[in-house]
């Protein structure tokens, strides 16, 4: 069985088995990522009779895989891993490692021992210890991991970087400014992050510098870290990126923009959305378009299928081109699982009216092989734009369609056509 039909099913079991028993490293760090991953399910099973949770044998195997697996990377993403299952994990990991015992320490103390962790020789014991310093979030351990980010493996440096933007280390911005100019691509993307993370004027305008970078794949690492921020600071950044000569960071700076409207915290998302709705109204329209709709059909992300979809109907223009493939992409997010997905296709949608969308909504809702979900959106939108052509074939449609879901969502596109029907109210 494929290792992502083992993560849609939860297969602990299977996946412990690729960790401890694939002679491919690959399988095996993967196997490692998608336990990390399912941490949220793992307290709801039990193991075969055993007296025990799945959550002790994965952290048992990932302990195991964090120390003995030969492949550096296996033992990385074993150790991240862990920190999925929280501070407890992560210190008996440690605790095995050093032997020291972490029960019953006050916070702080476990901060100091950590921060003794980073000078470890084992490069397991100092990633392990940076994520948990992390975790932990004591402002007093800034210095120890500030003086790590120069340590000869190159894991221990990305922790360490993660680490200082978990606790939003201001007075590490510096520092890391420094990095960022010297160390690997990898490495870079984590400071990247963590820059973003810390969110302070001197973190903001080093990765805005950067977003100007001749290297393009510092300017795509600088532009994705931006999406992260949820502030007007980095929208007219990222729109200007729309116009980069490559196009990864083109695409990356559209996703930003839409990972950024989730990131906007709620007294500022309104003027967030203002914002970037009307740097793209003044973009050119194949560089806004075309990404929108490539997120709907490829991301597996909620929030950013959510705000692609919301976004398509205020940005798209009169090009007649690019108005029909944004309505193709938004017609068939209609039917998308996530109720707020599909709501947001379909009011985008009845923005974008123009010849020919009325008819192909009628025939839609008139076809019985489709997707019901997507019949009744295909009536809101209606209700919307529809004209007397709607009104005449939908009040033939809900005279004889056999859903009364359908035929309620019929009468209510009618009401608002003018015509004679009972009002259901303005809901999708």
């Amino acid at each position: 069985m494929a290792l992502f039909e083992l993560e849609r099913n939860a297969n602990f079991e299977q996946l412990i088995r690729h960790l401890e028993g694939s002679s491919n490293p690959d399988i095996r760090r993967r196997a490692a990522e998608i336990l990390g991953s399912l941490e949220t399910s793992a307290d709801d099973v039990v193991s075969e009779g055993q007296p025990r949770s799945v959550r002790d044998d994965v952290v048992e195997a990932l302990i195991t895989a964090s120390q003995d697996d030969e492949n550096d990377e296996v033992r990385a993403a074993a150790i991240d891993a862990l920190d999925q299952y929280g501070q407890d994990a992560l210190e008996e990991f440690i605790g095995e490692l050093s032997g020291q015992d972490f029960e019953n320490l006050a916070e702080w103390k476990k901060a100091k021992v950590l921060a003794r962790g980073l000078s470890a020789d084992r490069p397991e014991l100092r990633m392990a210890a940076a994520t948990g310093l992390g975790r932990i979030g004591e402002d007093n351990v800034v210095t120890a991991l500030v003086n790590r980010l120069d340590d000869p493996d190159e894991r221990v440096r990305k922790r360490v970087a993660r680490a200082l933007g978990r606790i939003e280390a201001a007075e590490s911005v510096p520092a890391l400014s420094k990095q960022f100019h010297a160390d690997t691509y990898g490495v870079r993307i984590e400071i990247a992050y963590a820059l973003a993370d810390i969110g302070t004027d001197n973190a903001l305008r080093e990765l805005i510098d950067v977003a100007d970078a001749e290297d393009e794949v510092l300017r795509r690492i600088a532009v994705d870290a931006l999406g992260r921020l949820g502030s007007t600071e980095a929208v007219e950044v990222l729109a200007n990126a729309l116009s980069d000569e490559t196009d990864m960071v083109r695409r990356t700076a559209m996703f930003s923009l839409v990972q950024l409207l989730s990131e906007a915290p709620a007294n500022a998302s309104h003027q967030v959305r203002e914002k970037i709705v009307g740097e793209l109204e003044a973009a050119d329209t194949d560089e806004v378009i075309d990404p929108l709709i490539e997120i709907l059909d490829r991301s597996t992300e909620t929030a950013q299928r959510r705000n692609a979809a919301w976004l398509l109907g205020r940005v798209a223009n009169d090009n007649d081109g690019q108005t029909e493939a944004a309505q193709n992409a938004l017609i068939e997010t209609m039917g998308d699982d996530d109720e707020m997905t599909s709501k947001f296709a379909a009011t985008s949608l009845s923005l974008l009216d123009s010849d020919g969308l009325e008819l192909r909504l009628i025939e839609l809702v008139e076809d019985g092989l489709k997707d019901e979900e997507l019949r009744v959106k295909a009536l809101f939108v209606l209700g919307k734009i529809g004209t007397d052509t709607s009104r005449r074939r939908l009040s033939s449609f809900v005279e004889r369609t056999d859903s009364d879901r359908l035929r309620k969502r019929g009468f209510s596109a009618l009401s608002k056509l003018g015509g004679v029907g009972t009002v259901a109210g303005d809901a999708v």
